[in-house]
């Protein structure tokens, strides 16, 4: 198994990657809603778990609409408040998750020191923007309705029930 061999990000790098590859992708330039958010993480999670590419702490936990990681908004928080994420109220009703300047520097170094020590890792990022493209134009309701993972994965006991 390559993780023994190479190390891979941790969800942190995950989480930039998947904003800044909405930034890129969509008109709002970000991921819009709390729910889209939580439900292209757990995509990104299990994409890279498929491929034997990601081992590590990024557990979930199951509340009504499926799968979630429970420290994310607390993360996103933390986040925020290094000036790295922001999120902000979008056409009143939801938010908007995009980075700040300093947060794609961030990503960027990231990105640039993992390309260095993994010749794994732009396969693995490759993988992730692919299933990404078929993704991220839905909906976090679609997503949630359309995804065998997250269909299998409510029925699945993956930790602590959240209420």
């Amino acid at each position: 198994m390559m993780q023994d061999l190479e190390p891979m990000p941790d969800k942190t790098f995950w989480l930039f990657d998947l904003v800044d590859f909405a930034e890129n992708e969509l008109h709002e330039k970000g991921v819009v809603g709390k729910l889209k958010f939580e439900k292209l993480n757990v995509k990104v999670r299990e994409e890279l778990r498929k491929e034997d590419l990601y081992i590590g702490q990024w557990d979930l936990a199951i509340n009504f609409r499926g799968p979630v990681d429970p420290g994310l908004s607390r993360l996103l928080d933390k986040y925020q408040k290094l000036e790295l994420f922001e999120l902000e109220e979008f056409q009143n009703k939801t938010l908007k998750y995009s980075l700040t300047e300093k947060g794609k520097k961030f990503k960027q170094g990231c990105e640039k020191y993992f390309s260095r020590i993994n010749p794994n890792f732009h396969s693995a990022l490759d993988r992730v923007h692919i299933m990404l493209s078929k993704e991220i134009n839905k909906s976090g309701k679609e997503l949630v309705e359309t995804s065998e993972d997250i269909q299998k994965m409510k029925k699945e006991i993956l930790g602590e029930k959240i209420k």
